[in-house]
């Protein structure tokens, strides 16, 4: 059971940094093409709160995942990442007001399928 919580955490923080992420660099802007812009766009991006609290999301998903795969099979336990691909294309809609293609959820229907056979077997 412990296993899964550890799965569930890492897909959990995986999802919200991703989303913090976004959310920060999009208070911040895109990064532009040149050294000097990147510079400044990196310094803007990490004092920028979302961001901050998006990578320490990335800290606590890698501990929880160090949990996971020390307790069971790391061919078990990766499979389930693929959660995190759909929940970020699921809640890209709602947060940010994307518009996700059918081509994106026929795609994310065909990893749900495989994941759906990965954790059967």
């Amino acid at each position: 059971m412990l296993t899964y919580v550890f799965i569930g955490a890492t897909i959990t923080f995986t999802v919200v940094g991703q989303l913090l992420v976004k959310a920060g660099m999009t208070d911040v802007g895109a990064v532009p093409g040149t050294f000097e812009g990147m510079r400044s766009a990196l310094f803007a991006a990490f004092g920028n709160w979302k961001i901050i609290a998006g990578l320490a999301c990335a800290v606590f998903g890698a501990i929880t995942w160090m949990g996971a795969v020390s307790r069971s099979n790391i061919s078990f336990a990766y499979p389930f990442m693929a959660l995190a691909i759909v929940l970020v294309l699921a809640l890209s809609g709602p947060v940010f007001g994307e518009q996700v293609s059918l081509g994106r959820w026929v795609g994310v229907l065909i990893v749900c399928l495989g994941l759906v056979i990965a954790a059967r077997s």
